[in-house]
């Protein structure tokens, strides 16, 4: 899974079933493609154009609020490479001669505590912001996740079909086609 599709069913998975009302909701932003930490061409902050496309029925208040919960909680890269360094250790305690069960199991518990660790604090920010939406930007987000839900279905149908056939043609004998382009992002 990518990394993408773990947020967006962490994001599912902490959804509570109450929150207080926010002031009402602003118009929608333009859509852009740029990156957060920057201003785009008309002014609004690069990253935002992303919280548009996945939360596009939200508004822009409820969209920032989501944005800002899915970018707190600590450096997502450090934070992986803590959890590849644990991982590291238990393959290394798994090559080793002489088995050693406890160390394997060290390392183990410390790769899950560093990766539960991180998954608590994600799920915390995340509760603070459904907090704080609107009762309408609630349920536009449980909409806007159940459509994302549905089209990475799609896009993973789609996938599992194409490895089927190259697989089925690979047992035939046959050359595999070459790969579909990307599809754009909606």
């Amino acid at each position: 899974m990518t990394p993408k599709t773990l947020l967006l069913a962490a994001l599912i998975a902490a959804a509570p079933a109450f929150a207080q009302s926010a002031s009402p909701a602003p118009p929608a932003p333009p859509q852009m493609g740029h990156h957060a930490g920057q201003k785009g061409p008309h002014g609004m902050e690069r990253g935002m154009a992303m919280g548009a496309r996945m939360f596009p029925s939200m508004s822009e208040a409820g969209r920032k609020t989501m944005h800002d919960a899915m970018m707190a909680g600590g450096n997502r890269r450090d934070e992986r490479q803590k959890v590849e360094v644990a991982r590291e250790k238990m393959l290394a305690a798994l090559e080793a001669d002489r088995f050693d069960a406890a160390a394997v199991k060290r390392a183990m518990d410390e790769e899950r505590a560093l990766s539960d660790a991180s998954r608590q604090q994600r799920q915390a920010a995340m509760l603070a912001a459904f907090q704080k939406l609107s009762p309408e930007d609630r349920k536009a987000f449980v909409t806007d996740s159940r459509a994302m839900k549905t089209r990475m279905q799609g896009r993973m149908e789609g996938w599992r079909d194409r490895m089927r056939s190259r697989m089925q043609m690979r047992h035939q004998g046959q050359p595999p086609a070459p790969p579909a382009p990307p599809q754009p992002e909606i």
